[in-house]
């Protein structure tokens, strides 16, 4: 599956609260204290203080945890919202209405609002007592969320319909104490919603935009995947502004200066451009990069190669890290070498005219969003596909995808010297994920192990290990061994957990 924008996989800070728990993730509590780890049948919490885990009864499909207290409000599989002390697993609270299927978990800063979104129901529960203290219905079905924790509102956005087939998506602004709702239908499909800091500006961008069929051939979507902006007046009154001609989901900074989308020149629609300077040239890279001023809404645009790219922004915001999830594979025919080479405008290659091969162009690398240049690192590429970023600002751990889908290969990529290297420690049979603890030093390793042999029955094990290089568990390792069996001996049906 092609992915492109701002890459979803950083996990520095655990990630989104309220994300679908998909097998083998794991979610750091705010205090990092307590990690819940989803496993294929069951969720498990882990107590870093107290080097002990907790078997749950009933998997969550969604966990938002408090910033305040140590307990998380939950989906479960089952369908029902609860709230979970951390330490003890026991229910503080269950509230059996029906919530599976929810597309929006949220919890606000301050503890006093919990947002579930089911379908184009958006239900404010109280997170002291578990009651429901209003439910609005949108325009349509929500498909993405983001708190406005300074206004005590969520912005929601809608799916995307295609009437005279031209997109069109509702996004829509909750208050969490009245209920009351304000929309507006945005010219674009749905998309991650992104909030500046003062809550007054939303950008929302696709990756691709682009209806399943169009009846009328004539007259159909010409602008595809744009970043679209909305405002928030002091009234609280929402209005779509403009469309910018960049593509998504978009990356923004830290301190909200810089948002960062991209552009393929296979799909730019001229009109767009305000600026006709900016409009990349047809035959130079497929895509660039695209820094925007979300004030201003001044941007620049920066060739980057052609693989799509995937960029997360550093702890810092000075920089993007780049990567491609999708390999863009180009004949040539030719019969002697190739040579790749990364330069400021990103990747570029020389093939003898006479030798045929397969040449892979990926941007690896970081962009510098000050000086807008691409610099590659030297080593071995190594996907971000699940990756944090330490608290020194310049290290990285990511673990590459291994091709028999045991987990990852773990790697550090030293961003002072631009320079990646593979970490060959012990690491059982696979890295399922990894995490960070708040302190920004303590790295959370979560092995896979092979399974144990009691009797004729199988259980499932991982190792969790505590690290401050990646390498060593010297600063802790808890062993974990499922209190259920999943197989047994003779049916030899255990899948990936018997290596």
């Amino acid at each position: 599956m092609e992915e492109g924008g701002a890459n979803a996989n950083d996990r520095t800070y655990a990630g989104e609260q309220g994300e679908e728990l998909l097998t083998g993730a794991m979610e750091v509590s705010p205090n990092g204290h307590f990690v819940v780890m989803q496993r294929n049948t069951i969720t498990v919490i882990l107590d870093i203080q107290k080097s002990a885990y907790i078997e749950l009864p009933v998997q969550f499909a969604r966990v938002a945890m408090s910033k305040n207290e140590d307990v998380g409000y939950a989906i479960l599989m089952t369908g029902e919202l609860v709230a979970i002390d951390l330490a003890t697993g026991v229910e503080r609270w269950r509230d059996s209405n029906p919530y599976a299927g929810a597309s929006i978990l949220k919890l606000t800063d301050d503890d006093k609002s919990l947002v579930a979104v089911i379908g184009n129901y958006a239900t404010v529960i109280d997170p002291a007592t578990g009651k429901q203290r209003v439910t609005t219905i949108l325009d349509g079905v929500a498909t993405f969320g983001a708190l406005l924790q300074k206004s005590n509102k969520v912005a929601i956005v809608g799916e995307t319909s295609w009437p005279e087939h031209k997109p069109s998506t509702p996004v829509s602004l909750m208050d969490l104490e009245t209920g009351d709702v304000v929309s507006v239908a945005i010219p674009n499909c749905e998309a991650p919603i992104t909030a500046l800091a003062d809550e007054r500006r939303l950008l929302i961008s696709p990756t691709f935009c682009e209806e399943g069929r169009a009846s009328d051939p004539d007259d159909k979507w010409t602008n595809p995947d744009p970043v679209s902006v909305l405002d928030i007046s002091e009234a609280g009154e929402l209005t779509f502004l403009k469309n910018l001609p960049g593509f998504g989901p978009v990356a923004l900074s830290p301190d909200g200066a810089r948002a960062v989308a991209y552009l393929d020149t296979t799909r730019v629609d001229a009109s767009m451009f305000d600026d006709k300077s900016l409009i990349p040239k047809a035959d130079g890279p497929q895509y660039h990069l695209m820094v925007i001023e979300p004030k201003s809404l001044a941007y620049t645009v920066t060739a980057i190669g052609d693989g799509l790219p995937r960029f997360a922004m550093s702890r810092d915001g000075k920089d993007l890290l780049v990567d491609s999830s999708v390999k863009v594979i180009t004949r040539a025919e030719a019969s002697a070498s190739a040579s790749i080479s990364l330069g400021p405008t990103g990747i570029s290659g020389e093939i003898d005219a006479d030798v045929s091969v397969f040449q892979e162009n990926t941007p690896f690398g970081k962009f510098d969003l000050e000086t807008l240049t691409f610099t590659g690192f030297t080593g071995p590429q190594a996907g971000l596909d699940r990756f944090v970023q330490l608290g020194d600002m310049k290290s990285v751990v990511t673990l590459q995808k291994r091709e028999d889908g045991l987990g990852g290969i773990p790697f550090m990529i030293d961003l002072d010297a631009n320079l990646t290297v593979q970490l060959t420690g012990n690491y059982g049979t696979g890295v399922r994920d990894v995490g960070l603890l708040p302190d920004g030093k303590t790295i959370l390793l979560r092995f896979r192990q092979a399974a144990a042999q009691i009797g004729t029955q199988l259980f499932a094990r991982e190792t969790y290990c505590l690290s401050l290089d990646a390498l060593t568990c010297a600063s802790g390792q808890i062993e974990y061994q499922a209190s259920v069996s999943f197989a047994s001996v003779e049916t030899n049906d255990c899948g990936h957990d018997c290596f």
